[in-house]
């Protein structure tokens, strides 16, 4: 099924934007003043824009599921969870199934890693807790059914 531009543009940005890109260089090069390589180029960017914000939210998401089920802590976790539940409504907006299908999960949580190692001052071994690949699901990190989904947590070892 293949959508008109504008129905594309309202149900999936990104691909409207690849979409759109495309059929600038395409057009046959005229005597008017559209600059239409520069044109497609900031169209391209503005969808690209899209996808670093979701991978952004998807990489924070996660970095928070981890301190949650890893870390033992109990006085942040309150906190962590507001925040998961605020960036999924963000994810949320968002999402698309082109944005969907571009998200690099094994480099959100690379990403994901690095910002749980600053914990591990406060939670020595915390690290060595942490799964190498990722644990979660793209279901389980953007949770968008009625309740929103958290990993089990575990006690923090001595």
């Amino acid at each position: 099924m293949t959508l008109t531009a504008d129905a594309l543009y309202d149900e999936d940005f990104y691909a409207w934007t690849v979409q759109q890109a495309d059929l600038l260089r395409r057009m046959p090069l005229t005597s008017n003043s559209v600059d239409a390589q520069h044109v497609a180029e900031e169209i391209e960017d503005l969808g690209r824009s899209e996808l670093r914000t979701a991978q952004s939210l998807a990489e924070h998401i996660i970095e928070h599921l981890l301190k949650l089920e890893f870390s033992g802590l109990e006085e942040p976790a309150e906190h962590w969870r507001d925040e998961i539940v605020e960036w999924r409504l963000q994810l949320d907006q968002i999402l698309t199934r082109s944005i969907e299908a571009k998200l690099d999960l094994p480099s959100c949580y690379r990403a994901s890693l690095r910002l749980v190692r600053r914990l591990e001052r406060d939670v020595p071994g915390l690290m060595s807790r942490v799964p190498s690949a990722c644990p979660y699901s793209l279901e389980q990190i953007v949770s968008a059914g009625e309740e929103d989904w958290f990993p089990p947590e575990h006690p923090r070892e001595p």
